[in-house]
């Protein structure tokens, strides 16, 4: 038997039902309770349960996530020691995750080509194309686009809730923060300022004056890269990669949450949730905080930053 936690997280109240039936479950994989915590000050939106469980548990977290699936509340397994870690970097992907959009996609919908552009996002992000031909083929698709244009493009762009209340509190607790992205330096840069982060990688588009050849600079920051990066940042910070939190939500951000101690698919494609060690799907960004042990309020601030 290993010690464990399950947290359980919702915006609303949590349903007395839901705990029943996740409990109800735990008993019949041989669950020893051994105490529940109270996370949120205000009205029992988010708590963890102390508990002994069997290691192997791979069948035991799918049929609770089941339940929670059922319940629209958000929950994850964390094994005891995974808790206690000292966490100091935390890396992101950003479309779809920091921010509400893909990034292309807007591009595109500004250059006239969207729907084609999103249809190979779409197939790309679920894990159905190579990233790299598929990221070539969308970026020779926006050729001509006008470097003017970026920043009308950037202005369609927003932060998903929770994002700042998030980098507010894991700041406070001296994390390092990073933006790991198969996206584009422009926009990566601006979200690294706006958001006082630590770092940034992406990718660097070609122009040619004022306008966008259709091609890319230097290496592709695809799903192997991100990985690497997340490895290369840990040695910077000279820190182990129990240390580091990995959030995103497509296919190329698997191989950066598995790299990670504790990497958690966010409103994620359904391959990626089905992957990814750890899933947040229905509440905000915020929600993380309980998953990482923050006890309190986050969801009465979203935006509590200075």
């Amino acid at each position: 038997m290993k010690k464990f936690i399950l947290c359980t997280v919702s915006s609303d109240e949590l349903n007395s039902l839901f705990i029943d039936e996740l409990k109800t479950s735990l008993l019949k994989w041989g669950a020893v309770f051994e105490k529940t915590e109270i996370l949120c000050e205000k009205g029992l939106k988010a708590l963890d349960l102390h508990l002994l469980l069997p290691e192997d548990n791979e069948k035991i977290k799918f049929e609770l996530m089941k339940i929670s699936e059922h319940y629209q509340a958000d929950l994850a397994l964390i094994p005891h020691e995974g808790r206690k870690a000292d966490f100091k970097l935390i890396v992101f992907d950003m479309d779809s995750t920091l921010i509400q959009q893909e990034v292309i996609d807007e591009m595109a919908q500004v250059h006239g080509v969207g729907e084609r552009v999103k249809k190979i996002t779409e197939r790309a992000m679920n894990g159905e194309l190579n990233f790299n031909e598929a990221l070539t083929e969308r970026v020779s698709l926006l050729k001509g686009l006008k470097k003017s244009s970026m920043k009308e493009i950037l202005s369609r762009l927003s932060l998903n809730p929770g994002v700042e209340k998030l980098l507010f509190e894991v700041k406070k607790k001296g994390y390092k923060t990073a933006i790991l992205s198969g996206g584009f330096n422009y926009f990566t840069d601006y979200f690294k300022e706006e958001l006082k982060m630590d770092y940034a990688y992406s990718n660097d588009l070609e122009f040619e004056g004022e306008t966008l050849t259709g091609k890319l600079k230097g290496a592709i920051v695809n799903a192997e890269a991100k990985a690497q990066l997340v490895h290369e940042l840990s040695l910077k910070e000279n820190l182990t990669l129990d240390q580091v939190v990995a959030v995103g939500d497509g296919a190329n951000d698997l191989l950066m949450l598995s790299k990670a101690g504790f990497g958690i698919a966010f409103h994620a494609k359904e391959k990626v949730r089905q992957m990814a060690k750890h899933r947040l799907s229905h509440g905000p960004m915020s929600t993380l905080l309980y998953f990482l042990g923050f006890p309190g309020n986050h969801w009465d601030h979203e935006k509590d930053s200075p």
